[in-house]
């Protein structure tokens, strides 16, 4: 799920991906949500050396859970692995991995070079 730069420059990420994510888990039952990982790429940030502040990041992996508590239950909003995409850097993910809703990075143009990759892959929370 994600929003492009038009609809984040309006404020409309957190609204932009509910609809998104509740039109994508349409259909799926709560026992099959267990093999499901959602992720949070703005459009605006792919590929573009752009990251969303962690504080935006953290709002919409939020927004993610509670609707995933809203469609299922707490149990299986806790239990889903949410993670985040958009330029994730050695820079830029120790501030979004220490987000509290947030589980893990999709890495793009990162994972392309050792040293930045081992560095994002390695990270230790604090």
């Amino acid at each position: 799920i994600g929003e492009t730069l038009a609809e984040y420059e309006q404020d409309l990420a957190g609204a932009v991906c509910a609809v998104q994510l509740k039109k994508g888990l349409a259909g799926i039952t709560k026992e099959q949500m267990a093999r499901v990982a959602v992720a949070y790429e703005p459009v605006w940030a792919i590929g573009t050396g752009k990251v969303a502040t962690p504080e935006v990041a953290q709002s919409v992996h939020a927004k993610c859970r509670a609707i995933l508590a809203d469609m299922y239950d707490q149990e299986v909003a806790d239990a889903t692995r949410v993670l985040y995409g958009g330029s994730v850097s050695p820079e830029s993910v120790d501030a979004l991995m220490s987000q509290p809703d947030i589980d893990g990075g999709l890495v793009g143009g990162a994972s392309l070079d050792s040293a930045k990759f081992g560095r994002i892959i390695n990270y230790k929370p604090v």
